[in-house]
């Protein structure tokens, strides 16, 4: 983004622009979208995106981080310090993601599946990193972590992914409760295992 994100204007073309991709990604491949498909659905022109954008992909990465910010404040908005990483604890916070996935069901389901596009399946994965894995890897002090630790993160992210997708694939087989269970009872903990090796 190129312009000041604290003008009313920007804000408000901004979300108008967020939306359009929302609403197209829903009903269609990203990949088939182009700016003016974009800008038409916003109501806007295409000049005005690219006052804001430099492409689709920018766009896309805006949309996402706006998403992943809401679902931080979701997580981490009640002030968590000194959070003690176990399945039992975790559970609750694997929950919220869920529900996030189920909130934006149908953008999810389109970025993620096969009509998704790499670049998304790429973000997802660093944001989730971010918010999820990591924490965890530094609750055990590899807060500088070896390509190995590296390597087990990239794993079960994308691990997390590939159930993500296949869950909403599916239209949300498994209840949450129930997911949420079964990822930090079967999964994580092996991932914790690894961090503190």
């Amino acid at each position: 983004m190129t312009e000041d994100s604290t003008d009313p204007r920007v804000i408000r073309t901004c979300h108008l622009l967020r939306e359009a991709l929302r609403t197209l990604v829903e009903r269609r491949s990203f990949s088939t979208l182009s700016v003016k498909d974009i800008t038409e659905e916003a109501g806007l022109n295409r000049s005005t995106f690219y006052l804001h954008y430099t492409g689709l992909h920018e766009l896309l990465a805006d949309y996402t981080r706006v998403l992943f910010n809401e679902l931080r404040e979701d997580i981490y908005g009640g002030g968590i310090s000194g959070f003690k990483w176990g399945p039992e604890q975790v559970e609750p916070y694997v929950a919220l993601v869920f529900h996030h996935l189920k909130k934006y069901q149908a953008f999810y389901k389109s970025m993620l599946g096969k009509r998704g596009d790499p670049y998304f399946n790429r973000l997802f994965q660093d944001l989730l990193s971010e918010l999820l894995f990591q924490p965890i890897a530094s609750s055990f002090n590899r807060r500088n972590p070896d390509l190995s630790s590296a390597l087990i993160l990239r794993f079960y992210c994308n691990g997390f992914t590939g159930v993500a997708s296949w869950w909403l694939d599916n239209d949300m087989p498994i209840a949450i409760p129930e997911a949420s269970h079964q990822i930090t009872r079967d999964i994580l903990p092996g991932y914790m295992q690894l961090m503190q090796a």
